[in-house]
């Protein structure tokens, strides 16, 4: 290939690439205003439900039930709620600042993890993943539904 054309080629590539590529998809979500040391606050327990879910799912998977209800409930079960009083010094953590709508699916996840702490405790891998399916669908309708940036 003679060097101009392979030049020609080099320098309208980026271009020809930025033309086709898609545009992203509107986000539909509803943007939930918090002062930032809520919303990162929110992140980071996100984020350590992210860890926690992989780990129940680590757990499940060495048939480790009860250990993995543990894992639900010490990091998402009821158990952790209000957990963020001391770092707020009273001002309220993040659900103070979230819409009903949002607060009742966060309510839902709570317990719905306290549930699937109990179920995991019978044994059953077949009821427990019932009910860490529901856990995670909990998850996904918040998330898809709102958003903090």
């Amino acid at each position: 290939m003679p060097r101009p054309f392979l030049a020609f080629i080099l320098l309208t590539l980026p271009a020809l690439t930025l033309a086709q590529a898609p545009e992203p998809p509107p986000d539909h979500r509803h943007l939930v205003e918090m002062p930032t040391l809520q919303r990162e606050l929110l992140r980071e327990e996100m984020q350590e439900h992210l860890i926690a879910y992989q780990r129940i799912l680590e757990l499940l998977a060495r048939g480790e039930l009860a250990q993995a209800g543990e894992m639900a409930e010490n990091t998402m079960g009821i158990s952790t709620m209000g957990k963020h009083a001391a770092a707020t010094r009273g001002l309220g953590g993040p659900g103070r600042f979230m819409p009903d709508a949002m607060r009742q699916m966060g309510f839902a996840m709570h317990e719905s993890a306290t549930e699937f702490a109990k179920v995991a405790e019978q044994g059953d891998l077949q009821e427990a993943l019932k009910a860490l399916h529901e856990l995670t669908a909990t998850c996904v309708a918040c998330h898809m539904s709102f958003r903090t940036r």
